[in-house]
């Protein structure tokens, strides 16, 4: 993954700034040795004043309170690996807050130049304290902008593509614990709150906040949390992994924050992050800076939904094996998703080729062994396309493939 270079100077900066949030209401400038971003808004409150850590916490992972006074406060960056000892303190970025009931004066300032990261903090913030219609935002158009599909179901109803289970052959397994893991703790969440009054010493919830979806690609995963959102009437933020990654230092973690902020705007939402193992990949393997700091806003985002309760992420996964530990212990329920089996795939075969009788179909389930429900789609798509220039060529009226025709195109298919 490419860069920008560690630091960028004055006027690389002021640009950056421009370009992101206009010329107006702040100052950056540079004095003597430090450079200093500062704005003033109207005092938003000590509510908002401890949101906007978090704002910080998005784009700087390590900091440390620096002052703490009546009106005043100030933080410090630090490294990123806490435990080597710091050098140089003074040359870290540090955020001073000044405020006392009527205004607040937010300063960044850090010896030298600015990095991508810190600059992002001082957008962010920005952002946060300037836009008066924050709270009023429209979340989707927000993810459409960073590339994220969003599958509503109220639109999908009224162009009468709904999904339900009834969409998905098979996997009577699966759909049972995706109706007690996502469906019945969005539509009935208070007996999941009732429920522990009788079971617990400290009553609490056991509403699941995360749940894991591992399975071969073609299996369905992405189907049945569409299918779950559509029977909860709730959006589901699909996010696929090229809308996060950037080739700019620091931009993917930044990206994966605004995302989860984005869903947080929704009264009730489901996130699908697909791919995860690209995101979250185990540090036992070692890990570019880049994706450790993807991983440490994905565990803080994960964690922060815990609290926050009106979104459910999916994470969507192929290995596993592959993701950190620290990651999957997020998840309050892992379920797998098997390849179909051969009456699975006869009735897979059936929503494809309808034509065909249910012992043709086993016949053919018996020789596409080990395909996914995807795999058996693109079987039926080939074997339409070539049935279909076989009788242009030979000048008939466009009828269905029979039986024999699926079974000796199966040879000349290649889907593994």
């Amino acid at each position: 993954m490419s860069s920008l270079p560690s630091t960028l100077d004055f006027f690389k900066a002021k640009e950056l700034l421009f370009s992101e949030i206009g010329s107006i209401g702040f100052e950056f400038q540079s004095e003597k040795e430090d450079s200093i971003f500062k704005f003033s808004t109207p005092d938003p409150g000590k509510e908002k004043l401890f949101e906007s850590i978090g704002v910080i916490r998005n784009y700087i992972e390590n900091f440390r309170i620096y002052n703490f006074e009546n009106g005043y406060f100030s933080l410090q960056g630090l490294n990123d690996n806490l435990f080597e000892p710091e050098k140089n303190l003074s040359a870290k970025i540090r955020f001073r807050y000044a405020f006392n009931g009527t205004t607040l004066k937010l300063e960044v300032s850090k010896r030298g130049d600015f990095n991508f990261k810190e600059l992002q903090s001082c957008i962010g913030l920005f952002r946060f304290f300037q836009d008066p219609t924050q709270t009023e935002r429209d979340p989707k158009a927000i993810l459409i902008k960073l590339g994220v599909d969003v599958y509503d179901p109220t639109e999908e109803k009224s162009k009468g593509t709904l999904l339900d289970f009834e969409s998905v052959y098979g996997y009577e397994g699966v759909k049972d614990q995706i109706m007690e893991s996502l469906i019945m703790p969005i539509l009935r969440p208070e007996p999941f709150f009732e429920i522990t009054k009788f079971t617990r010493k400290f009553p609490t919830s056991i509403l699941p906040r995360a749940v894991l979806f591992e399975g071969e690609p073609g299996v369905g995963k992405t189907t049945m949390a569409k299918i779950a959102a559509s029977i909860c009437n709730v959006p589901m933020i699909y996010v696929p992994i090229e809308s996060i990654l950037s080739k700019y230092y620091g931009e993917s973690s930044q990206n994966l924050a605004m995302v989860f902020d984005a869903a947080s705007l929704y009264k009730r939402s489901m996130l699908f992050l697909d791919e995860i193992d690209s995101l979250a990949t185990s540090r036992e393997d070692g890990l570019f800076e880049a994706t450790r700091n993807l991983l440490s806003v994905l565990l803080r985002k994960l964690d922060g939904f815990t609290a926050n309760g009106n979104t459910i992420t999916i994470g969507a996964t192929n290995r596993k094996k592959d993701l950190d530990p620290a990651l999957v212990s997020r998840f309050d329920r892992k379920i797998y998703f098997p390849l179909p089996n051969e009456q699975e795939r006869a009735q897979i075969l059936e929503g494809y080729a309808k034509q065909l009788p249910m012992e043709a179909r086993l016949r053919i389930s018996l020789r596409l062994e080990g395909s996914s429900g995807r795999n058996l789609k693109d079987f039926c798509d080939y074997v339409e396309r070539r049935w279909i220039t076989q009788m242009i060529a030979s000048g008939k009226e466009v009828s269905a493939p029979n039986p024999d025709f699926y079974l000796e195109s199966i040879p000349d298919f290649v889907w593994k």
